[in-house]
């Protein structure tokens, strides 16, 4: 009759956070590539939008050439191109928040492995341990085998050994 190893549910339970750290690392992943990608999109939409704005000004220019401007209208056009200007500070300032969330995404990839790494090892720990306990066993019941073939004494033996007496 086999013995059950006695850590088997120890074993489960590494088994089980091996898994879920496993599934961190592949969360942790997908949210760097999507932070790349963002930041990326983001990237275009900023370089798109200064080429556009820069081509907007000089059409506005042009658009005011030679005409004589109220300070009122003079005001309104400084603050139609203030406002350009600002919206590509906007996006300038999201291409960073993005590149920044790149490196924390990395950091908790990094954490993550980390953390499957750890998880990984205390399971090869039990795995070890059953290994061992394992050859232990074999070894045992080898041992106990032994032992019972040293007592036992064919039925003819034990007749012609009380006959003798």
């Amino acid at each position: 009759m086999a013995t059950a190893y006695p850590l088997t549910g120890i074993l489960f339970i590494r088994d089980f956070r091996v898994d879920a750290a496993a599934k961190g690392v592949s969360v942790a992943e997908a949210a760097l590539r999507d932070a790349q990608a963002t930041h990326l999109r983001l990237q275009e939409a900023h370089i798109a939008y200064r080429t556009w704005r820069g081509e907007e000004t000089g059409r506005r220019y042009q658009a005011i050439m030679g005409q004589r401007l109220t300070q009122d209208e003079l005001d309104k056009f400084k603050i139609g191109l203030s406002i350009l200007i600002d919206e590509e500070l906007h996006k300038e300032a999201a291409v960073r928040d993005a590149a920044r969330a790149i490196e924390v995404a990395r950091e908790n990839v990094d954490a993550a492995r980390q953390a499957w790494r750890f998880a990984d090892r205390d399971r090869q720990k039990i795995i070890y341990h059953r290994g061992e306990w394992q050859k232990e066993y074999a070894r045992e019941v080898a041992r106990q085998e032994d032992l019972e073939l040293e007592e036992f004494k064919p039925v003819l033996f034990v007749a012609e050994a009380e006959a003798g007496e």
